[in-house]
């Protein structure tokens, strides 16, 4: 089983500073904690990316609610994109899919 664990992040960037051998250690432990995993890794390696991942702001969802409320008043305009409901790469697939079948599902009326 591969398991990615991520560290850090908007609120805790210092973290990244630390070795690699305590960022394995924390990671562990909060795997330990949400999962119940206490075999060691067979393999463990620290990647430091910083400021790699967008982080939303609270309230983040009501603005997007509002955005796409007004853009569905705007016919032909479909939003698609990691600034909306998600980062990952499958957010952003599952955004850009949905907004295909709004846009074909206009044209065929």
């Amino acid at each position: 089983m591969l398991l990615r664990a991520f560290v850090g992040g908007a609120l805790n960037e210092a973290v990244l500073e630390l070795d690699d051998a305590p960022l394995v250690m924390r990671a562990r432990a909060e795997l330990r904690e949400a999962l119940g995993i206490t075999a060691a890794p067979a393999l463990a390696r620290v990647f430091r990316w910083p400021k790699a991942m967008p982080q939303y702001h609270v309230g983040h969802l009501a603005r997007v609610e509002t955005i796409e409320r007004r853009a569905g008043a705007l016919p032909g305009l479909d939003l698609a994109g990691g600034a909306y409901r998600g980062v990952g790469i499958a957010d952003c697939v599952r955004s850009g899919e949905a907004a295909a079948e709004r846009a074909l599902g206009a044209g065929a009326v």
